[in-house]
């Protein structure tokens, strides 16, 4: 579902930073740093979390032989921090930068020739893991059941793993190489969840066939298991595979981190250097050599347990945030169009659009700032609703008629009178995110007319908060009060939060959605976007206390960096000072 939310956004702005760009566009900069600031963080950590996987994978087929001389020369204390100073896992790091600051086309060769070992090695497990398969011993009749630590545990399971599919950031990320956004990316992103969906399921399922899970080995799961049903030989073949697949994370990952950064920069929130992009190769270099210093050093100090914490939060929270954005812009005007971007950069207009003038804006290298965006389709639609004054017709003032039959009728005016064609003239961008007219003019339409008070995309936006609360609230029941399912207080109040949040959905479905998108578009909004929502809260709602704890300290560093530095040279501010001044 976080795929599909992001292949909406990223097909109609086809600018760097992902889920930050999504936020900054939709409600705003200061929410739009602390998503950046903390999947920028996530995803730094992953990197570093990936390199010691590496470093460990390669230590047991070596027979532990690193890990023990390391332990006698430069032991550590091994709680918070790491057994030992683990420099392969840091060097694993450097080399890999090395290969991206190269530039995307040498990394894209590598990556490709990486992933399709890894994917004949995915093939390779599943189909000798159906082979040497105990159906009956592993799965229905092992300790604890088909499912040993139950629902709960699954969930907590999931909430940990969210981070092996954070690999269609990638993909939404390189917006700005792509040829076509508008196809391509939402095509891509479609392709990559489903052979990693089938990936996943397939060699995890395949593994529990082939041992049971309390067998299982958490450093060499793969080779272990082979090794212990006598396949020595596949030990080696598998090695390869999960070897592959780690470096293809680790250089998916240390793709996209540069990317929020960059867009985080170019907006003024971060410091100037991280903007710095190499002439030829178009790489952000400056920024993916600190992220690769910043990785290395937290591989070398941190133990994996302790980084592997602190993956999932950031990603979540990047899911919710985009998937709430993708509910808040359908039902609200706003300033960004859907348009595609040629060969040669040319950003060209949608018909019938609220921006009908960007054809002549070029671009010969990808450097379109999220702000200059904001500035040029503003200006463009400022231009367009001059010529339109005109041709709204439509006032939210309605008259209650009475007719001689006893009914109610209501009677639309507009400034030159009554305009029987009004529902049929072109939606223009100011009526996104009020009441559909068809409810309106109803016999019921009295019960919304009150609704014509508030500013467009309110409702909306205020009834999904309620819906968003009324979901978590419940969902904080049925995890932690599971044991007062069938008491009657918690049934009740359950029950009125589900149908709190039901008739708030139903309530945002009355408005009018913006139909100017001519690219990707989410299916059945705001409900597919809001069970998104859902999910990602619940799996939220199982992370530990000590992973919230040093989030908040990460948010409150960046909190710091905003207010001492990103507020007082954000471009989007300094815009706003000069229009204010100017009036």
């Amino acid at each position: 579902m976080c795929d599909v939310t992001n292949s909406e956004f990223a097909a109609r702005i086809p600018v760097a930073g992902s889920a930050y760009q999504f936020t900054y566009l939709s409600v705003g900069e200061f929410w739009a740093f602390l998503i950046g600031w903390n999947v920028a963080l996530e995803h730094t950590i992953y990197v570093a979390a990936i390199a010691k996987t590496c470093s460990g994978y390669l230590d047991g087929l070596a027979g532990d032989a690193i890990s023990n001389y390391m332990n006698q020369t430069l032991h550590m204390d091994g709680k918070f921090v790491a057994n030992y100073p683990d420099f392969l896992a840091a060097g694993f790091i450097l080399f890999f930068a090395f290969i991206l600051v190269l530039g995307v086309k040498l990394s894209s060769k590598v990556n490709i020739v990486i992933a399709t070992i890894n994917v004949v090695i995915i093939i390779f497990i599943i189909a000798t893991g159906i082979y040497l398969a105990k159906w009956d011993a592993n799965w229905i009749d092992v300790k604890g059941g088909f499912f040993p630590h139950g629902w709960s545990g699954t969930i907590s399971g999931a909430t940990i793993l969210v981070y092996s599919y954070v690999g269609y950031e990638v993909v939404a990320s390189a917006t700005e190489e792509a040829i076509n956004a508008g196809r391509d990316i939402p095509l891509a992103l479609l392709i990559a969840i489903t052979v990693v969906v089938i990936s996943f399921v397939g060699a995890s399922g395949a593994l529990t066939l082939i041992v049971p899970w309390y067998e299982i080995s958490p450093t060499t799961p793969y080779p272990s298991a082979y090794e212990a049903r006598g396949w020595i030989w596949a030990k080696y073949v598998v090695s390869i595979g999960a070897m592959a697949a780690m470096v293809t994370c680790l250089l998916s990952i240390m793709f996209v981190i540069p990317r929020y950064l960059l867009a985080m920069a170019r907006d003024g929130l971060l410091w100037n250097f991280f903007t710095i992009i190499h002439s030829k190769t178009q790489v952000p270099y400056v920024s993916t050599i600190i992220v690769a210093l910043v990785s290395s050093l937290m591989a070398v100090i941190f133990s994996l347990t302790t980084l592997v914490e602190f993956i999932a939060v950031g990603q979540l929270l990047a899911c919710t945030f985009v998937a709430a954005c993708v509910i808040k812009l359908r039902y609200a005007p706003n300033k960004i169009s859907s348009y595609h971007r040629s060969d040669n950069c040319v950003m060209e207009d949608s018909e019938e659009t609220e921006v009908t003038e960007l054809k002549d804006i070029k671009c010969h290298t990808p450097k379109m700032e999220v702000t200059e965006l904001k500035d040029i389709v503003k200006q463009s639609a400022e231009k367009k609703r001059e010529g339109a004054q005109n041709e709204e017709t439509l006032l939210r003032t309605t008259e209650l008629d009475s007719r001689e039959d006893g009914e109610l009728k209501y009677r639309s005016y507009d400034t030159m009178g009554c305009n029987d064609a009004a529902e049929n003239r072109a939606l223009l961008p100011s009526e996104y995110g009020t009441i559909k007219k068809s409810i309106l003019y109803s016999r019921l339409g009295f019960l919304v007319q009150w609704t014509a008070a508030s500013k467009p995309g309110d409702l909306p936006f205020y009834s999904l908060m309620v819906a968003v609360s009324c979901s978590t609230s419940a969902t904080i029941m049925l995890l932690f009060g599971i044991a007062h399912v069938s008491e009657w207080w918690f049934i009740t109040i359950f029950v009125i939060l589900v149908v709190t949040c039901l008739l708030c959905l139903g309530f945002i479905s009355l408005f009018i959605q913006d139909d100017s998108i001519k690219t990707y578009q989410v299916p059945l909004v705001p409900f597919l976007p809001f069970v998104s929502i859902v999910i990602n809260i619940a799996l939220m709602l199982k992370l530990r206390a000590l992973t919230w704890i040093r989030l908040g300290i990460w948010i409150a560093v960046g909190l710091v960096i905003y207010f001492s530095y990103g507020y007082s040279h954000s471009k989007a501010g300094k815009k706003s000072k000069e229009e204010n001044e100017e009036k």
